[in-house]
């Protein structure tokens, strides 16, 4: 089995991340954009941790990130992207159709600052809202083993 943390929409909040990893011990993290700095920053905290990142909105001066990325892990194909290339924030389904093209069992994403989890056609969707959020921040845990896939999306302690 593995277990990923996955964050987005961090906007300068490091704190929150780092206690995530710290509590949970998780064997790989995704960063799904907004701001890769902050994610930088979490990986040289954890060297040994993998640790995924991909380009934001925010992150447009950002060098050596993708706007996607496809992982295997653990038996099971991931799709990764912060969503505001295919318009997440207005219709999910350029998103949906972007996992689907890739073979995915996985999508994940960010960009609303809004937490959900839901499955269509086999495939399961996660966002795992805004680790950075003054409101309500969450991340959220995937538990992968031999290609299941269990989602879990966490408050970030106050």
């Amino acid at each position: 089995m593995l277990t990923l943390a996955v964050f987005s929409d961090s906007h300068g909040d490091t704190a929150r991340m780092t206690a995530a990893i710290a509590a949970h011990r998780p064997d790989a993290a995704v960063f799904l954009g907004d701001v890769a700095a902050d994610a930088e920053a979490v990986r040289r905290r954890f060297p040994a941790l993998p640790f995924y990142i991909v380009r934001g909105n925010c992150d447009h001066g950002a060098p050596g990130y993708e706007d996607s990325l496809v992982l295997e892990l653990e038996g099971v194909r991931i799709f990764c992207a912060h969503g505001h290339n295919h318009g997440v924030k207005w219709d999910i389904g350029g998103f949906c159709n972007s996992v689907y093209c890739a073979g995915a069992q996985l999508g994940l994403y960010g960009h609303t600052h809004q937490p959900k989890w839901w499955e269509a056609r086999g495939i399961q969707f996660l966002n795992p809202g805004s680790v950075g959020s003054a409101q309500a921040p969450t991340y959220a845990l995937v538990e992968l083993d031999g290609g299941a896939v269990r989602c879990r999306i966490l408050d970030c302690p106050k």
